[in-house]
């Protein structure tokens, strides 16, 4: 017997005994390996039935398409031929769509006297052959988690949709310990080169499968990792001694084995420590299909080929003769023979002369139909077309395949810190795309994703079409950017040799790198290409091109996901096994409502309060934006423009006045920012920068008092009734006097924020929406966030008031700021002129939750958000520029923590932030249109809001 070097921990002890009493847990576990081994009854008739013709089909499947096929067409008079005339025990099934394959498949099992078993390579899931279903990363993706139960979750997955649309056995988990980096068809197809690495995760997957009734296959034994030739195109030939095999290779196939996986495939591979003959093919190899896998390592599953068609066995045998030794070397399912009818004549041949025994058929032909036992397929072949659209690519699914691949996402190097890119608009970037073919599509998803991120930036493709004036184009652009994105698209294919980079790329690469240019590679592919540009600063590994792999990798290049992926493979000289830089999330990305904690159908309750305050004319419209856990959970447009017969929509792009929101936003942001550089104190009286302030009593008034509205100053005058100016509006400003004693009472003043704006301008050198843009909007990415926006911009702004009281002109107020002081002091003012949008307004407000980081950039500091946002001494809710939520009746509803900080827009505006509940609420409407006598906003906005926290998972058990 073969002594395994194991060093199990306790838990993947635990993690295999976890699996076994998981195999006695269901009726389809309990009966999975061992009924491969017993059985009666269905199967006993079904062999006696059967002539020896018919006993040797059941032992080959053949290939075909999913694709459609009409009833005359060749394609399905063969595959009719196949099932009625040569009886074929079952087919494996290759591209096609999900119910091509369903009804394909039920109209095969209505032909067959004895079910058939269909079989498939879904090994990163259904969407791997079938196209619309649900793909998940590959397996090296799921490595890099660390976290089986991933694993286990994509195998059951996986499992339901094959079983929905009538696939029965994948021929999945690859367990190859892939540790050769020269590896040219394994490579991102293994959990990784660590042992237990691969164990775990394979365990995890097999449970996953066959509690689901799906046989697993564990492949490609004895072991495929360490192979520098493609199976497809020859036969590898391992000259490694036993013992290497004994710690690398055979342990994760032991382990698999012990834990009930059903079926092992064996590859086209010559082993010369377990073979005498080199160059033996281990799938006719009796020395390793029978001596080996059988008797040492007591494996009773079903035993499969790999595909017969390679040349790996094809290269060496006739079609006959590969078909009968791969029988007598131990096989029970011969897959894709060159040719069938050859193959199943050269084993019926075989077992007349002699051979073969009949009863060494027979000993397959019950593994077999066990199997069919086991998969139910006795008492029903048949799947129910009518509910596969309630499990192919479900919402469950592609959440999950999503989960994975962020945290898959694996950040190497980053020694400069160039990763989460923030505060790149206005740089200069290119998009440096590399790849193995010439799909014009290669790279354009993640540069959708950068350009929506940052703005138009430059793209260059470099492919094998690409010839050295496309080359040098792109060292020059490279040479010109601030900042150059590599992505890099090299896929090892299976029978092409390909996903290694060539020389023309890594030395364009190394050219870029020594020139001291910062760049950001991206393998989407094989991870092990650095080897060619060790020199790279940050290197980003995400295993695979697909398109949630792409989407997670745009979030985690901006910091929308937290960088947490840890690399399940060492790459020689660069990068060491469990390599990883990790960095939190700190910018807003978009999610499910599950994701964020929210039940989907309550929050969607929210919906019905807004629409109903537009049927009762509250607003003509809305924009409602709610995000938790730094995911945007909902955001929504509701109405119209106005209340016109032909109004435009509101959509998410829709610019609304803030009103005083520009007072936090805008100015309260400015003055934490110039107070953590020591260009002003709260304390300063506020003559030292405006001394025309100071007349009426106002001479010792702080900015602290203006910030927290105590100064004395009126809430609000209409100096634009007599002033045309904005000096003239300013010096009205200066020269009011006091309503009642500094300090006394808190009483909310336009003219104490007005005021503040003019500081801000004074300190910072500009004026107020130069530095707030500079500084803040531009950034953070907050493109929609303006003063005075261009008359461009006027068709996606709402209309605010009818002026029928200022200029009489009676037409509604849009593009302008509605508030008619901010009006006559020019458009930029510190208590309002701001327009936005809610998803420009929630980045802010991320930014604040952050404590003062977006995107990896600091912003402002946490200690001094902290003390803007706290309640003020004084027994009011006023903090420093927010307010906070109300002890009393609060707009923010009755749900939110008493830490919340708030602020409203006279127009119809508000942003909520409760930091205890990770939750944003930015809610905007144009509620002043037609009338600012309108006041119904005041009952929805609580209402909004109780919504909204209702639908937290577990809020409404603690509310009741």
């Amino acid at each position: 017997m073969l002594q395994f070097k194991r060093n199990l921990t306790i838990p993947s002890i635990l993690l295999i005994l976890t699996i076994l009493v998981g195999c006695t847990g269901s009726r389809r576990s309990e009966t999975g390996i061992q009924s491969l081994s017993s059985g009666n009854g269905w199967v006993e008739e079904t062999l006696h039935n059967l002539t020896l013709e018919e006993k040797v089909s059941q032992l080959v499947f053949v290939w075909t398409e999913g694709a459609y096929m009409p009833k005359e067409s060749p394609g399905w008079e063969e595959l009719k031929r196949l099932t009625v005339e040569r009886k074929l025990g079952g087919f494996i099934f290759s591209i096609g769509d999900v119910y091509e394959y369903a009804v394909q498949i039920n109209k095969l099992q209505a032909l067959s006297d004895v079910p058939l078993v269909i079989a498939a390579d879904f090994e990163y899931g259904a969407g791997m052959r079938i196209r619309r279903s649900t793909t998940f990363p590959r397996a090296m993706a799921v490595g890099a988690t660390r976290n089986p139960d991933y694993s286990y979750r994509m195998g059951k997955a996986i499992a339901r949709e094959a079983r929905a649309v009538g696939v029965h056995q994948n021929y999945a988990p690859v367990v190859d310990v892939n540790n050769n980096p020269m590896n040219p068809v394994i490579n991102t197809r293994a959990f990784g080169d660590d042992v237990k690495l691969v164990t775990d995760m394979a365990l995890a997957f097999i449970k996953g499968t066959q509690e689901e009734g799906e046989i697993a296959t564990v492949k490609h034994f004895p072991g495929h990792g360490d192979t520098d030739v493609d199976t497809h195109l020859d036969l590898p030939v391992l000259t490694l001694p036993k013992t290497r095999f004994e710690t690398i290779e055979l342990p994760p196939f032991k382990d698999t084995f012990e834990a009930g996986v059903m079926s092992v495939m064996v590859a086209h591979i010559s082993a010369t420590a377990f073979d005498s003959i080199t160059g033996i093919p281990a799938t006719v190899s009796p020395a390793i299909s029978t001596d080996l896998l059988k008797n040492e390592m007591g494996f009773q599953g079903l035993i499969v080929t790999d595909a017969m068609v390679m040349k790996g066995v094809s290269g060496k045998y006739q079609t006959g003769e590969a078909a009968v030794l791969a029988i007598k070397a131990g096989t029970d399912l011969v897959l894709m023979p060159p040719d069938v009818d050859i193959a199943l004549d050269a084993i019926v041949a075989a077992v007349k002369r002699g051979e073969i025994s009949e009863s060494r058929i027979d000993h397959s032909v019950k593994k077999i139909l066990r199997g069919k036992q086991w998969l139910g397929l006795n008492q029903n072949r048949f799947v129910d077309v009518d509910k596969v659209f309630e499990v192919v690519n479900s919402r469950e699914h592609r959440l999950l395949a999503k989960e994975i691949a962020r945290k898959s996402i694996t950040v190497l190097g980053n020694k400069k810190g160039l990763l989460p890119l923030g505060g790149l608009r206005g740089k200069k970037v290119l998009d440096l795309v590399a790849a193995d073919d010439e799909n014009p599509q290669n790279g354009r998803q993640l540069h959708g994703e950068l350009t929506r991120r940052i703005g138009p930036i430059d793209f260059a493709l470099l492919d094998p079409r690409s010839d050295s004036l496309e080359y040098a184009s792109a060292l020059q652009k490279s040479l010109q950017a601030d900042l150059v994105v590599a992505q890099l698209h090299f896929y090892t294919r299976s029978g092409q040799m390909t996903g290694f980079i060539p020389d023309n790329v890594s030395s364009l690469l190394n050219a870029i790198i020594q020139s001291g240019k910062p760049v950001v590679g991206i393998s989407f592919g094989n991870p092990y290409i650095i080897m060619d540009f060790p020199a790279i600063d940050t290197y980003v590994c995400a295993y695979s091109g697909t398109p949630v792999v792409i989407d997670a990798t745009a979030e985690v290049l901006f910091g929308e996901q937290p960088s947490s992926g840890k690399l399940p493979i060492t790459v020689p000289g660069v990068f060491k096994f469990g390599d990883g830089e990790n960095y939190p999330k700190t910018a807003l990305c978009t999610g499910d409502p599950r994701e964020a904690g929210f039940d989907p159908r309550e929050l969607l309750k929210v919906d019905d309060v807004i629409k109903q305050a537009i049927k009762d004319s509250a607003f003509p419209g809305a924009q409602l934006l709610v995000v938790r856990d730094g995911i945007i959970a909902h955001r929504k447009a509701y109405g119209f423009f106005d209340y016109g017969i032909y109004s435009q929509p509101v959509d998410n792009g829709t610019l609304y006045d803030l009103a005083s929101v520009t007072k936090v936003v805008a100015t309260t942001n400015a003055v934490m920012k110039l107070s953590e550089e020591n260009r002003l104190s709260l304390d300063d009286p506020v003559v030292k920068y405006v001394p025309e302030f100071g007349r009426n009593g106002k001479e010792k008034i702080t900015l602290y008092n203006l910030m927290v509205h105590n100064s004395g100053l009126p809430a609000w005058r209409r100096f634009y009734e007599f002033c045309q100016t904005p000096q003239c509006a300013l010096d009205s400003v200066y020269a009011s006097g006091l309503v009642y004693r500094t300090g006394d009472s808190t009483i909310y003043s336009d003219l104490g924020l007005i005021t503040m704006g003019k500081v801000i301008e004074k300190v910072s050198g500009t004026t107020l929406d130069r530095y707030v843009d500079s500084v803040f909007f531009q950034p953070l990415g907050m493109v929609n966030t303006m003063f005075n926006p261009p008359a461009s911009l006027f068709p996606r702004i709402t209309p605010t008031e009818v002026d029928s009281f200022w200029h009489k002109t009676f037409l509604p107020v849009q593009g302008r700021v509605h508030d008619e002081n901010a009006a006559t002091l020019g458009g930029v003012s510190g208590h309002a002129g701001l327009f936005s949008t809610s998803s420009d307004l929630a980045i802010m407000m991320q930014m604040l939750l952050n404590g003062g980081v977006y995107g990896g950039k600091r912003y402002l500091k946490e200690e001094t958000i902290r003390r803007f946002t706290s309640r003020q001494p004084g027994g009011g809710s006023r903090a420093i520029g927010w307010d906070t939520k109300s002890k009393g009746r609060s707009f923010s509803g009755s749900l939110t923590s008493m830490n919340t900080f708030l602020h409203t827009g006279f127009t119809g505006t508000s942003v909520v932030c409760d930091p205890e509940k990770n939750v944003i609420v930015i809610l905007l409407t144009n509620r002043v249109y037609p009338t600012r006598n309108s006041t119904k906003i005041f009952q929805v906005r609580p209402r909004v809001h109780d919504a909204v926290f209702r639908a937290i998972v577990g809020e409404r058990m603690e509310t009741k």
